[in-house]
């Protein structure tokens, strides 16, 4: 009886949808075609029923006269989100994301899979050459829950756009939090030799190999998330009050940047103030992307540093190089 009743489930899930019901003559002949199961036209009704007590639902199309499963985990427009996120993350390789776009689609119709692939899938070029993500994935969250440092080799691309290391030696660190900013999966860390807090791209990272060395302790009331606000684009370093004067026009960018809870000040008829805690790198990262419409007020040291690269850039665009 149950293995009956999972084979039409199954047939529903991969057969019909909404817009594509599917007849009990169908539905009785790929039961016998594919799983070798022959049941009555009465007898189905009752495995609907049984699929309905489990919180399934299929529904009866009575202009068409066919039936169509009309509850699953995902919404085709989630899917759609999802498959559409998992192959524009470019961390995750190509292969690896054609698997796990496969067992998303699996859990709709064959109509919802075949218009994905038509209509959605194009080739993403800037896909890892790391075929390592999800195995760092496991390893590293494996390491954090048995508190144990790992060490790993930290690849960079060169001329050739090869994935190389940095350097010889591996990297020793103690694993605390996996987060998602900048478009990347970092790995928020300690050093086995300092004190002060690090990150890594996760698909930056091969060979992770975990040690018995036991984790240096992180305070309970420590937000990963907190600490990547502070690190914009990602740049390491120490953290520096700063404020920035804007144009309006970019009002929405510094929220979205920054978060609601930034502290902004009216400064004029089209301007506005930002006060924030941030790396001195990430600043200087930010405010170059938008250099016709924000400038660093605080502090003079920031500020005249962005004085001198935007001299040093002009001097190299007035040159005949």
């Amino acid at each position: 009886m149950k293995q009956i009743t999972l084979a039409i489930y199954e047939i529903m899930c991969h057969e019909s949808d909404e817009d594509h019901p599917i007849s009990r003559h169908k539905i009785l002949e790929l039961l016998e075609k594919r799983y070798n199961l022959e049941i009555t036209r009465q007898t189905l009704k009752k495995h609907f029923d049984l699929l309905a007590e489990h919180g399934i639902e299929v529904e009866y199309d009575s202009i068409k006269k066919a039936y169509y499963l009309n509850s699953r985990e995902f919404e085709k427009s989630e899917i759609y989100l999802l498959c559409n996120a998992v192959y524009s993350s470019h961390f995750i390789p190509e292969s690896d994301s054609k698997k796990l776009i496969k067992k998303l689609l699996d859990t709709q119709s064959k109509y919802v899979s075949q218009n994905f692939n038509n209509n959605v899938y194009v080739k993403n070029e800037r896909k890892s050459l790391n075929k390592q993500f999800f195995y760092n994935v496991e390893t590293l969250l494996e390491a954090i829950q048995n508190k144990k440092a790992v060490s790993f080799l930290y690849m960079k691309y060169n001329h050739q756009k090869q994935l190389v290391p940095r350097r010889k030696e591996r990297y020793l660190i103690h694993p605390y939090h996996i987060i998602y900013a900048n478009e990347n999966f970092y790995l928020i860390c300690r050093n086995d030799h300092y004190d002060n807090l690090s990150h890594y791209r996760i698909d930056r990272m091969q060979d992770i190999q975990i040690t018995d060395i036991v984790l240096k302790k992180l305070g309970k009331d420590f937000d990963p998330y907190e600490y990547a606000k502070t690190k914009i684009f990602m740049y390491g370093g120490d953290e520096e009050m700063i404020s920035l004067l804007c144009d309006d026009v970019i009002f929405d960018d510094i929220i979205d940047r920054f978060g609601r809870d930034v502290m902004i000040q009216k400064a004029g008829h089209d301007h506005f103030q930002v006060y924030l805690k941030s790396s001195r790198q990430g600043i200087l990262y930010f405010a170059l992307q938008y250099a016709a419409h924000c400038q660093i007020m605080t502090p003079a040291s920031l500020r005249n540093e962005m004085i001198q690269i935007l001299q040093n850039t002009l001097e190299k665009y007035q040159s005949k190089r």
